[in-house]
This record gives C-alpha cells, structure tokens and sequence, in this order.
C-alpha cells in the first residue's frame, strides 16, 4: 500500500513543471472570462408573494364622496433576472373592491341599464332612476401584469455583490378581467340589471419596488403601482369617463430559487469591472488516507471599486496565516479597510471537505481568528469587527474546489 502512494505521488508530481509552462495562458483565459461564466454562480428565478390595499378611480371611486373604501389585494409573481439591471415578472393579482360616488357626479341619475341618464324617470315608463350618491359598486378584479423590471441601483450605479436595498422600477402592461355589480344602499338589492363587463381588457402602468436582500433565499419587499385601463365600464357605469385608475400598495416576501449551490439571486451579483489575482503558483499533492489531493491555483476576483477582498488560504489542517505569501491579500484587505473606514465587518473562517465537523469548528474559528488578529495588529480597529465566526466546511463548492486550498480559507465580509 505504501508503495502505491508514492507511485501515485510521484506521477502526480509531473503536474507543476506542465502547469508552470502554461500559467500565462490560464491567467490571460481568467481576465477574459466572460460576465455569462461569472454570472452562472447566480440563480435567476424568484418567486413572490405579496398582498396590501387597492382603490379605483372612475364614476365610482374607492374615493367616494362619502368616505374611502380599501380594498384588499393579493398577489403572485414568477420573476426571471436576465442581468443585474435588467428582468422580467409575470404577476396575477385578485382584488375586491367596494366603491361609491364622487362629489363631482353624486347627483347625477343612472338607469337601470347602467347608462347615465340626463333625467331622473324614463320617459317611455314612468321609471323613476336613483342617483349615484344613492348607489355603490362591488367589483371584483382578476388581473395579470407583465413587467419589465429595472434594477435602478445598478442602472445608475455599480454594484459590488455587498448590496442589501434595492430599488426596482417595472414599467407595465396589464389584463384585467373586472365583474362589477351595483347596489342600492337603502336595501343593498341589486340595481343594474345587466352586467358591465368585457372578457378582455388592457391597461398600462408601473411599479416602483423598495426591496431588501434579508438572506441568500429570501427578500422582503415593499411595492407600490398603479395601472390606467381602458375599460369604461369596469366600475358597473357604462360612460365616456377617462379616468380609469387602478392603485395599489403592496408588503411581500420574494423567495429566490437558488437551491445549495447558488450564491444568491443574480438581482445581487457585481457589475463593476474585475481584475484577477491568482493564489499559490504551483501544485501542492498531499496524500491521505489513500486519497491523493491535488491543490490547484486558487482565482481571486479583486473589483477594482470598493468591491470584492480577496480571501486568504491555508495548509490542510493548519491555522497559521502565512503573512508573507499572502503579502498582496492581505495589503488588498488593510488598504481596502483603511479607504471605507466606516464600513463594518465579519471575518469568517472556512475548511475543506476533510476532517470531522468538530475539528473543523474548531479551526476554521482559528483561521478567521488569525486573519482578524492580523488587520488588528496593522491598525483596524477591533471594534469595526462584528464577528469573528469559524463557518466550517464550505458546502457551496463541490468536486476538486471542496478539496483545495480555494475552501481552506478566511475572508472579511463587508456588512
């Protein structure tokens, strides 16, 4: 058995001296990685969950000269990120709403066919009509939206992978399907006796959505939005009245759909420029149990603005932080620190698939303990940390990454 591992060894020893031969083209292959390859560490599917009030502005209104009439209305959306800045949501909505006069119609006559009418009796019958002030509407609303969401942060801005608000505008376009019925108030009997509705109708507006990144799984959301329809009749009064607004204010929870292996909703993913800086220079084989381990160069992704720190590695089962190979990094850190000095952090420690969880609590508490002594020691003050966390295994990486010195490492988080 022995004999076999350093046959294996031996063989794998070979790697470096071709590695070496082609370092330049791999790091020139990295800095030319295109935002597509980036971006396949983001989901881009959310599903969300939102209810709140509704009102509507026509010959009736939620508005109503006699008092306001909030309307409850839910929703759900389906959401896909096409970029950062840019994604799409298809919503459907129900609504039911109470409505009543206004003062600018209260005394005008409405037939029973739902038409205004200029007098108060039909001429032909004898029928004495009721004014609008005597009458209300009940409507029910069933309504899709297709919209086209705009990431206003990174529309206008940069983002780093550190943002927690933000702010979306969503021009769009509506299908509404309204059932409106009229009441008398006096018996609350039906008055119309026909419906006024079409089987298809159309509307135009937007939303405007405050959101907040409150985990890698879940956002909270705050939304307004308001719709203009083409439909005169949704209210129950068949008119020539243009002012046919839908409104509504919205709480939600938004889930996104990243599963294990996603870092978070690609809403969230940077969009400044990127430089690379690459880890150790040569292939390190460790074998281990009959396990042969090769560790492969390690990437950093260094943005250039106020983005991305890069991490700092360590020896299978060591928390000794090698200052001197880790040089850059770790000037990366301090400067990076000292050029935000209002920023607060967590330094957080992480370990290879090796080793049982309790070992590996216990070092990766070392490791982050280490990087955070270091930034201390080089004059970051120690009440800028908020915590100093040993995380564990890393179970985001998967296959020869989970092995690597990419997993054994200690990295500050930007809160």
């Amino acid at each position: 058995m022995k004999t076999k591992k350093i046959f294996i060894a031996a063989v794998l020893m070979t790697i470096p001296a071709a590695s070496f031969a082609q370092d330049d083209d791999y790091v020139n292959h990295l800095t030319n990685m295109s935002r597509k390859e980036i971006y396949a560490d983001y989901d881009r599917w959310s599903i969300g969950l939102h209810g709140g009030i509704s009102s509507l502005w026509g010959d009736f209104s939620t508005f109503s000269d006699e008092k306001f009439y909030p309307a409850p209305i839910g929703s759900v959306s389906v959401s896909l990120q096409a970029t950062p800045t840019l994604g799409f949501t298809l919503e459907g909505y129900f609504s039911y709403n109470k409505i009543g006069a206004l003062s600018s119609n209260k005394n005008d006559y409405l037939n029973t066919n739902g038409f205004y009418s200029p007098t108060a009796n039909n001429p032909l019958t004898g029928e004495t009509f009721k004014q609008y002030q005597d009458l209300y509407s009940k409507v029910r609303l069933f309504q899709g939206r297709l919209g086209l969401d705009i990431n206003l942060n990174n529309l206008f801005g940069h983002s780093t992978g550190q943002r927690r608000w933000t702010v979306i505008f969503s021009p769009s376009y509506y299908l509404q399907y309204y059932r409106p019925k009229v009441y008398s108030k006096s018996d609350d009997k039906r008055y119309t006796s026909r419906d006024l509705f079409y089987q298809n109708n159309s509307g135009v507006g937007a939303e405007l959505a405050l959101r907040y990144r409150a985990s890698r799984i879940v956002d909270l959301q705050l939304k307004g939005g308001g719709a203009y329809g083409f439909n005169k009749k949704f209210d129950g009064i068949a008119s020539d009245k243009k002012t046919n607004i839908l409104a509504y204010v919205q709480v939600g929870v938004v889930f996104k759909l990243n599963g294990k292996t996603k870092k978070d909703n690609l809403l969230y993913a940077p969009t400044v420029p990127i430089e690379i800086s690459t880890g150790p220079t040569r292939t390190h084989v460790q074998v281990v149990h009959d396990t042969v381990y090769v560790d492969r160069p390690v990437t950093q992704y260094i943005y250039r603005t106020n983005g991305w720190i890069p991490a700092v590695h360590f020896i299978r089962g060591k928390a000794d932080l090698d200052d001197a190979k880790y040089a850059t990094e770790l000037k990366a850190i301090v400067d990076y620190l000292n050029a935000n000095p209002e920023a607060k952090f967590d330094v957080l420690g992480w370990a290879d698939h090796t080793g049982t969880e309790e070992l590996n609590a216990t070092l990766t508490q070392e490791r982050a303990q280490a990087l955070a002594d270091y930034l201390v020691a080089h004059g970051i003050s120690r009440s800028r940390i908020v915590n100093i966390e040993g995380r564990g295994k890393d179970y985001n990486l998967s296959g020869e990454d989970a092995l690597s010195s990419q997993a054994r490492r200690a990295e500050v988080v930007v809160k």
